[in-house]
C-alpha cells in the first residue's frame, strides 16, 4: 500500500477491507469503496493484481484543510469526513458553526490569518454562533470578536489596528479585540 503523501489512513484497516473483498464470493467494488470512503482518509485508490496473488494498492487520500468541530475534518474536496481510526496528529484550525457555512468560515479564517501573520500569531478556532457573531481565538489566548454581517469593514479595522500597533510591541499583550462597533474597536490588554 503506497501513497504520494504521508499516509493518514490506517494501512492495516485498508488491507483488511481489501482482503475481505477478495475473499468474498462475489467481487463487488462498490462494497469496498463504500467501506473505505466512509471511515478512512481514502479519497481514491488504484489496485493492480500481479499474478498469482500479489496486489499493489495506490491510495490517494483526502488532504485536510481544517478540523470541523471535535471529530470531523473538512477536506480539500470540500466534504466532511470522520475517520474511524485517527491516530494522526494534524495541526489545523478548528471551525465550528452550521455545516452550510463551512466554506464561509474557512474563508474568514484565512483572511484573518493573513492579518495575524504580520505579527506571528495563529488562529486556533473560529466559532460562528447562530446569531451571526464570530469568535476567533488565537494560539496565544487572544479573542477577536466580529459579526458575519459587516465582516469586511471589521477586517479593515483589524488591518488598520495591526498597522498602527505593529511596532509598539503591544499586539502580543492583547487579550480581547471586539470589532462589532460601528466605527471603532474595543481592546482589552492583559
Amino acid at each position: 500500500i503506497s501513497s504520494e503523501h504521508k499516509i493518514l489512513s490506517n494501512s492495516e484497516l485498508i488491507r483488511k477491507k481489501f482482503l475481505n473483498l477478495l475473499n468474498s464470493e462475489k467481487l463487488d467494488f462498490n462494497l469496498l469503496t463504500d467501506e473505505l470512503y466512509k471511515n478512512t482518509w481514502v479519497y481514491a485508490f488504484q489496485s493492480k493484481r500481479r499474478w498469482p496473488n500479489l496486489y499493489h494498492i495506490k491510495v490517494k487520500e483526502h488532504q485536510p484543510v481544517a478540523k470541523w468541530g471535535d471529530e470531523n475534518y473538512l477536506t480539500h474536496s470540500g466534504i466532511l469526513i470522520n475517520p474511524l481510526i485517527d491516530n494522526s496528529y494534524v495541526d489545523l484550525v478548528i471551525l465550528k458553526g452550521k455545516e452550510s457555512e463551512k466554506f464561509l468560515l474557512l474563508d474568514i479564517s484565512r483572511q484573518v490569518q493573513n492579518q495575524l501573520n504580520r505579527y506571528n500569531e495563529s488562529i486556533k478556532e473560529v466559532n460562528l454562533s447562530s446569531g451571526g457573531v464570530l469568535l476567533i481565538s488565537t494560539e496565544q489566548g487572544a479573542e477577536l470578536v466580529f459579526t458575519k454581517k459587516n465582516f469586511r469593514e471589521q477586517l479593515e479595522r483589524l488591518e488598520d489596528l495591526i498597522s498602527f500597533e505593529l511596532f509598539s510591541g503591544k499586539l502580543n499583550n492583547i487579550r480581547n479585540m471586539d470589532f462589532r462597533y460601528k466605527n471603532g474597536v474595543s481592546i482589552l490588554f492583559r
